[in-house]
């Protein structure tokens, strides 16, 4: 039978999901997926008919593949289509992390770097989660300062799993010729602990396939070895693909991620 979310009390709706108290247990919410897709800080905005299947989909593999690997997630199960249910915040972490292998998007444009340039390790930066303000990034010194003389270990904490996530999933996607460029992750506080939260699904991340077979990453720029015109992400709605285009490349996405259970 199908969950009945309609006398159910919505504790928050955002740009793709609504989320609703689990009236059987205080301790976990449910997260509903909308077809809704939005770019440009909320400045464009669509609706693309099945779109919450698909996204929902990506999440619950890519979420079921974090927690089998060892990562802490929010994520509990995903009992109907559409639907995911999750751990209860005791508080949202109000940050984007980033963690990126390959520089791409906004980082050309502010970071004085050529696209295709290679991070090894990944760089983590910190970016304070506000639409009108463009999602500005925290300066990486004094993040360091917080760390070291502040007892930030939220900050240290949320480093560290947004590596060791961006590195589990790149080497998932490359059993499927495609390169994780970057990937954009939320936290909260559980119970005292940091967990990763929100959705993972095409609009968290790029993906971008191999160009070759035979590739070779050694390099400090990697683009003439991959094929961003291939590219699988929201990247694809952001420049301005129609929404058919979109759709599908989320889907491609879905596949991939289908077979992750399978790793």
């Amino acid at each position: 039978m199908a969950i009945d979310f309609s006398s159910m009390k919505k504790v928050n709706e955002g740009k793709t999901k609504i989320i609703y108290e689990n009236p059987e247990d205080p301790k976990t919410v449910y997260m509903v997926f909308k077809d809704d897709i939005t770019a440009g800080d909320g400045a464009k905005h669509d609706i693309i008919e099945g779109k919450a299947l698909i996204d929902w989909q990506t999440n619950r593999d890519i979420y079921e593949y974090l927690n089998k690997r060892g990562i802490q997630t929010h994520y509990i199960s995903s009992p109907e289509e559409k639907v995911s249910l999750v751990k209860r915040l005791d508080r949202k972490i109000n940050l984007e992390v980033v963690s990126r292998r390959v520089a791409a998007g906004s980082i050309l444009k502010w970071g004085d770097v050529e696209e295709g340039t290679r991070y090894d390790p990944v760089i983590t930066q910190f970016h304070y989660k506000d639409d009108p303000l463009h999602d500005p990034m925290l300066d990486q010194s004094y993040i360091d300062f917080i760390i070291r003389e502040k007892s930030g270990t939220e900050y240290a904490k949320m480093m560290e799993m947004n590596a060791e996530a961006f590195v589990v999933l790149e080497e998932a996607f490359a059993n499927f010729d495609v390169q994780l460029v970057d990937i954009k992750l939320e936290y909260g506080i559980i119970e005292g602990k940091v967990y990763i939260i929100d959705e993972v699904s095409g609009g968290s991340f790029r993906l971008w396939p191999y160009a070759m077979k035979n590739h070779d990453f050694n390099k400090n720029n990697v683009l003439s070895e991959l094929d961003p015109e291939g590219r699988l992400d929201k990247d694809t709605y952001r420049m301005g693909g129609d929404i058919g285009m979109v759709k599908s490349k989320f889907g491609e996405i879905a596949k991939i991620t289908g077979k992750f259970k399978d790793l």
